[in-house]
């Protein structure tokens, strides 16, 4: 029974250290100050109402004029429920372009951030995502994309099993991150 209660006792340490360590970079990730000027916003998928919607308040501030959003292959499929929601990026739109990231990962999506950028001039950039992927969107976006970067949280209350989850997601992501190197 003792021999039971410690390995109790160090799972539960274990797990509160884990949970400990991951405040700074999963709950509490730096967030720059919005800037007052950004050549573009971009919209880390899915390009979730909360993030549309920041985006959207950041070019009615005045921030930028363009919004980059990244979206899955499936909102491209007519009848499927964010084919409507999302019907904008499939039309003409002066503010919002839309992209399918190669791959379907933030790599793809810095990748694309970092094509149109050096196409374009762009020089600084505002990343909108969910807080515990600020860190390591951060992270990939800085290995291709040169310019001035803020990160901007953007997303929906998350449960106790959301963040269990998003621990679990991200931290693979770092690791993944780690073993393939550059942009």
């Amino acid at each position: 029974m003792t021999r039971l209660l410690l390995i109790a006792a160090a799972f539960i340490v274990g797990v509160a250290l884990v949970a400990l360590a991951g405040l700074p970079v999963y709950v509490f990730p730096t967030v720059e100050s919005t800037p007052a000027h950004a050549d573009v916003i971009l919209v880390l998928g899915p390009p979730t109402s909360q993030r549309m919607s920041a985006a959207r308040d950041l070019v009615a501030a005045g921030v930028s004029d363009r919004i980059l959003v990244s979206v899955p292959p499936s909102v491209y499929l007519p009848g499927t429920r964010d084919h409507e929601k999302f019907a904008a990026c499939t039309r003409e739109d002066p503010v919002v372009h839309c992209f399918q990231p190669d791959p379907t990962t933030t790599r793809g999506e810095a990748r694309e951030l970092g094509r149109l950028a050096e196409r374009n001039g762009w020089r600084s950039a505002i990343a909108i995502t969910m807080t515990p992927h600020i860190a390591r969107a951060r992270m990939i976006i800085q290995r291709c994309f040169s310019g001035t970067l803020a990160m901007h949280a953007a997303d929906a209350p998350l449960s106790v099993g959301d963040w269990i989850y998003q621990y679990g997601y991200q931290t693979a992501g770092f690791v993944r991150a780690g073993l393939e190197p550059g942009c």
